[in-house]
């Protein structure tokens, strides 16, 4: 039913073939947000290996008894960026033309999934593979299932309006500030590329910082949103405290001219659930981590 191969280049047809997948696929998948592959990031990084690319092609087949065969056609990329340490990250997109019908789970069942051996899962030098299902995609649940993956953890996609102009008024007003100026007590991880970062300060101390993105992104019940890119508070703050820091950065959105604010949620962090929830946040996408080798 299929063929798979690990590929460094793709001869003209391929590359073709794929780049119509993964636009179709993208295109298809982007009402309920699951994982999409870029052509560009595979055609940009097809000879560099710390990422691998295995092809996966489904053999000759026919739809009826008797009928004619279609022709073997490219059916789906599984894409891993492995770093030294043998940590992988790892996304699988299939043509949406044929889904349901089991080819990630045949090809699983093919390679196995033991990443214990000196060279790692099928060669790649991969002792721990990292894969989220975004938009807690149904097929991942169910491999997830069947092959007994541990779901590591869930973030939720939270959004929330940005309110009235009374309530953006009333909200705490959180000021411009730079990495210099965040205590370490408040566990702020920078980023190589960070976007505006605002702080809310209290008592002369910054008790929280949200890194903030004005681009809109499209929600069919808020319209065009703002963005939380990343958040911090000190590890003793409260719920209250965290809803206001929240509050805030709603109002620099509505400031921004945008009607919805998004922001990503651990499900397990109870405080900072518990401040979306305070602050009016409504659940929209779930994502889950499954892991396959190392420690969870």
């Amino acid at each position: 039913m299929i063929k798979y191969e690990w590929r460094t280049q793709l001869d003209s047809g391929e590359a073709a073939q794929l780049a119509d997948l993964l636009e179709r696929a993208a295109a298809y998948d982007a009402e309920p947000e699951y994982t999409t592959i870029d052509f560009r990031d595979v055609e940009r990084t097809l000879t560099d290996s710390r990422v691998r690319h295995l092809l996966i092609w489904m053999l000759p087949y026919a739809t009826e008894l008797g009928g004619r065969e279609h022709p073997e056609r490219i059916a789906g990329l599984l894409r891993l960026v492995v770093e030294p340490d043998g940590t992988a990250h790892g996304a699988i997109v299939i043509d949406p033309r044929l889904r349901s019908i089991g080819i990630t789970t045949l090809l699983l069942e093919q390679v196995g999934l033991d990443a214990s051996g000196p060279d790692g899962w099928l060669g790649t030098g991969a002792h721990t593979i990292i894969a989220w299902a975004q938009g807690n995609h149904p097929a991942a649940g169910r491999l997830g299932n069947r092959f007994l993956i541990p779901r590591t953890r869930r973030v939720w996609k939270l959004i929330r309006s940005t309110g009235s102009a009374e309530e953006a008024a009333a909200a705490p007003v959180l000021e411009p500030i730079g990495t210099d100026a965040i205590d370490e007590s408040l566990g702020w991880v920078d980023t190589t590329a960070p976007d505006e970062l605002y702080a809310l300060r209290e008592s002369g101390r910054v008790a929280g910082v949200v890194a903030f993105d004005r681009r809109p992104v499209v929600s069919e019940l808020f319209g065009e949103c703002a963005m939380i890119t990343a958040k911090s508070a000190a590890p003793s703050a409260q719920p209250v405290a965290l809803r206001r820091l929240l509050d805030g950065a709603a109002a620099l959105a509505r400031e921004a001219g945008r009607t919805g604010l998004v922001v990503y949620v651990d499900s397990d962090d109870a405080a900072w659930v518990t401040a979306c929830r305070l602050s009016g946040f409504q659940h929209d996408r779930t994502d889950v981590c499954f892991q396959l080798g190392g420690r969870p």
